[in-house]
């Protein structure tokens, strides 16, 4: 069960997404990104995949929180070039279908 991540070995992750308020430029995207990578991300001991507008959160180890989702919301909604944000439900972050359902 361990190495199949499930039971009571599930890890739990979250999907984020945002909508930018204008298209821009490399270098915005750039500081934006690694801001978030630096200052959150890093400093609660979670790991992210994806792009700049979309992705996934999880723990390096164990399952990510509510406060992590919390957390995530608050720091992109505090920045001036986020337009949404959109934080989704805590979900099994290895498997998807009916019999992993939280």
């Amino acid at each position: 069960m361990k190495k199949l991540r499930i039971c009571e070995f599930r890890q739990l992750a979250f999907s984020v997404s945002i909508e930018l308020q204008c298209a821009p430029t490399h270098e915005i995207l750039d500081v934006l990104f690694s801001a978030f990578l630096e200052q959150l991300v890093e400093v609660r001991g979670l790991s992210y995949g994806g792009g700049v507008d979309s992705g996934f959160v999880s723990r390096v180890r164990g399952s990510a929180t509510d406060e992590d989702r919390t957390a995530v919301s608050a720091w992109l909604s505090a920045r001036a070039e986020i337009k949404t944000v959109a934080v989704g439900a805590l979900q099994d972050g290895w498997h998807d279908g009916a019999q992993y359902a939280l």
